[in-house]
């Protein structure tokens, strides 16, 4: 039967400059920039979905009572 063997693990000491850890951050902070800027966009976009579904829902239903009326008409 085989022994299992602990593996030693290396003792590594690393020193990241405060420069090198600000810059590592960086994409972080863009990324978040960039999620709120989409969700700023959104919102814009909703108010302006509103004004429009508010500018077209008339000329929609014009439609839609216009298209009824020839379906009726073409049954008969």
């Amino acid at each position: 039967m085989a022994q299992s063997q602990q593996l030693n693990q290396p003792q590594l000491r690393l020193h990241i400059t405060r420069t090198a850890r600000h810059q590592a951050l960086i994409p972080l902070h863009s990324a978040a920039a960039s999620k709120l800027a989409l969700i700023v966009g959104y919102q814009a976009m909703a108010l302006i979905n509103r004004d429009l579904a508010r500018a077209f829902t008339p000329c929609e239903e014009e439609a839609e009572r216009r298209l009824t009326q020839f379906r009726r008409t073409k049954r008969s």
